[in-house]
């Protein structure tokens, strides 16, 4: 019988979910911060003298901000939700379960992305960065590559934390 979500919403689901998402963002922003410096180098390697050289030398940087807030943060908001509310990891479950609660965490961290992408190309739309459809076009194509790059650590994470909460507990001690 499928857990409402009441029954499902537990500390102890929480700390587990806490525990994957905790992974997940620290390997994609450390994922995120070391693309930004070989960018950086690359910059330099590519770039010539002139007045415009150290702004796009460290454009990269800049850019660094806008990953975070549409990829690093969605996506760990979204598998610690997906594994605390939607498809908790719990000592009871089978390898394959957790394969599939983590391809579904992933997919629900890949949707977060896509909504905090579409608000972020909804507000370069308004000041004429670009037009409907290539906002369109490269918010979904962000969510896309999102899912196919995060999905590899969420299972990671899920199997990590699934290992975590099913290890089992000392007995108390009969002294």
């Amino acid at each position: 019988m499928a857990q409402s979500l009441q029954e499902r919403a537990t500390r102890a689901n929480a700390r587990t979910a806490g525990a994957a998402a905790g992974i997940v963002i620290a390997v994609v922003a450390v994922q995120a911060i070391l693309r930004a410096i070989i960018a950086v180098f690359g910059a330099i390697a590519y770039s010539t003298t002139g007045d415009g050289y150290l702004q796009n030398v460290f454009t990269p940087v800049g850019g660094l901000g806008i990953e975070f807030g549409t990829t690093v943060l969605p996506v760990a908001i979204g598998v610690f939700l997906a594994f605390w509310l939607l498809v908790p990891l719990t000592a009871d479950l089978r390898v394959g379960g957790v394969v599939l609660r983590s391809l579904a965490a992933a997919g629900v961290g890949a949707a977060f992305t896509l909504v905090f992408t579409a608000v972020y190309s909804g507000s370069s739309l308004l000041f004429g960065g670009q037009s409907l459809a290539s906002a369109l076009f490269g918010t979904v194509q962000s969510a896309l590559y999102t899912f196919v790059g995060v999905t590899p650590v969420v299972l990671l994470a899920g199997f990590l934390a699934w290992l975590w909460v099913s290890k089992a507990k000392p007995a108390a001690s009969a002294v």
